[in-house]
């Protein structure tokens, strides 16, 4: 049985998830400034909240994943020092605003309208002081702790840790999510045209028929090995959440 002695995952879940409340309605989130924090106003409970092993959402020092929720964009408002925002990357899939002197993300924003999950701000629901935000569900990208530089020989600890915690480790995200944006994905696919009857072609005259060499018969191509699938998977991922 894996050793869960002394690993930490979180500092908001690691004595324990506190549960949320049945009537809570939002709160202020504020960065970790002393001078002119940032404050954010989140007008609405949070949703789908869990730990993130990916290497972009922003985390608290000593911790090795994130906690990270979404929202409705409509229930974000900046309420204070909104100057102080800077997107991290313009170019990543999720606009992450942080501030620009103590490096703290206040929300991300997807501003796609073709992404599967545009219209909700991404949240980290540990920077307020209000109780009662949604608790956290799962772990996500749990692999992906090692491209921030943990021991592959601790993962069987951690995952053991999480599952402790009550939150099962995915290495993507949790099923509901994926089979959202796999709903997604489905409603996008172009439908073939329906067949249409040739009733303007000429008929094929019987001694071309016999004259006709067989078609030749093809050979399916392979199917993709598991790598290679898992990597396919991997970069849809990537261009998503640009994790």
């Amino acid at each position: 049985m894996a050793n869960t002695e002394n690993v930490l995952i979180h500092p908001a879940v690691d004595n324990g998830i506190k549960r949320d409340s049945s009537d809570f309605s939002g709160g202020a989130l504020s960065c970790h400034c002393t001078n002119r924090p940032v404050s954010i106003r989140v007008g609405a409970q949070t949703a789908h909240n869990h730990v993130c092993g990916c290497t972009k959402c922003w985390k608290p020092d000593g911790a090795i994943f994130s906690m990270v929720a979404v929202v409705s964009r409509d229930a974000v408002e900046v309420l204070e020092n909104g100057d102080k925002l800077h997107v991290i990357n313009k170019d990543a899939p999720i606009q992450r605003y942080a501030c620009r002197e103590c490096g703290v993300h206040m929300y991300g924003r997807i501003e796609n309208k073709d992404h599967p999950f545009f219209g909700l701000d991404f949240v980290h629901t540990e920077l307020s002081k209000d109780k009662g935000w949604s608790a956290p569900e799962f772990a996500a990208f749990v692999s992906s702790v090692i491209e921030s530089g943990v021991d592959p020989s601790r993962m069987d600890g951690i995952r053991a840790r999480l599952r402790e915690l009550g939150l099962t480790p995915y290495d993507t995200l949790s099923p509901p999510l994926m089979d959202a944006i796999a709903t997604h994905a489905a409603k996008r696919q172009t439908k073939p045209a329906p067949a249409q009857t040739r009733q303007s072609a000429s008929p094929v005259p019987a001694e071309a028929k016999q004259s006709a060499s067989p078609a030749p018969q093809r050979t399916p191509a392979p199917a993709p090995p598991a790598q290679e699938s898992r990597s396919i998977f991997t970069r849809l991922l990537n261009k998503l959440f640009g994790r």
